[in-house]
């Protein structure tokens, strides 16, 4: 179960990125970001990484030390197949989920760093990908396996937008994060229903 949340981790924080209502905001953050000073940059980045690690670490650790009784795979398959049915759902119809902006919680938090309104920030496209790891974390009962989760969510949630904040983005890079922000809700929801598969068959 260990290895499954912390590869679970890395796949879905990576898809995170490549979401359609995630790669606009974060696309428009890096090159806003990359006209900044390499100091300045390196700052805000630092800002960005750090409270996104932050949120995602106590969001799984705390999973972890609530617990949840053992999820039955029938469960598990029903989970899965509709999260990954409301992804082809949104590619048609219009869901009117909100962000959930934890970084409002705080005093003045419209003069808070742009970079930690955005690591503060769980777009409405990502909740059901942190939830499927939030599950898992739940399910292992140990929090320190649920932070490394969370750190490893977090990194590679930030890494496209730490490479086009340092490299810039050429029309040709713009081009192809346009083709995949069209194809990533169907390639999630392959993701999910073949998890989903895996499990029927495997009866885990």
């Amino acid at each position: 179960m260990n290895n499954i949340l912390l590869l679970a981790a890395a796949v879905l924080g990576f898809l995170s990125f490549f979401e359609p209502c995630t790669i606009a905001t974060h696309t428009l953050f890096a090159v806003r970001t990359s006209q900044n000073t390499a100091r300045k940059r390196w700052l805000i980045l630092g800002q960005l990484i750090l409270s996104r690690a932050f949120l995602l670490v106590v969001i799984f650790s705390l999973a972890a030390i609530i617990g949840l009784a053992e999820l039955s795979s029938h469960m598990a398959e029903l989970i899965l197949g509709l999260i990954g049915f409301v992804y082809l759902i949104t590619r048609k119809i219009y869901l009117p989920v909100p962000h959930i902006e934890l970084y409002r919680l705080f005093p003045q938090h419209e003069e808070l760093p742009q970079g930690l309104k955005l690591g503060l920030t769980l777009p409405a496209c990502t909740l059901p990908l942190v939830l499927i790891v939030g599950i898992l974390s739940a399910l292992t009962q140990q929090p320190a396996i649920a932070i490394l989760a969370g750190l490893l969510f977090a990194v590679m949630f930030t890494l496209p937008t730490l490479w086009d904040s340092t490299h810039g983005l050429s029309a040709e890079h713009r081009v192809f994060l346009a083709k995949v922000a069209s194809l990533s809700p169907y390639i999630t929801a392959l993701l999910l229903w073949g998890s989903a598969l895996l499990i029927w068959q495997t009866g885990v």
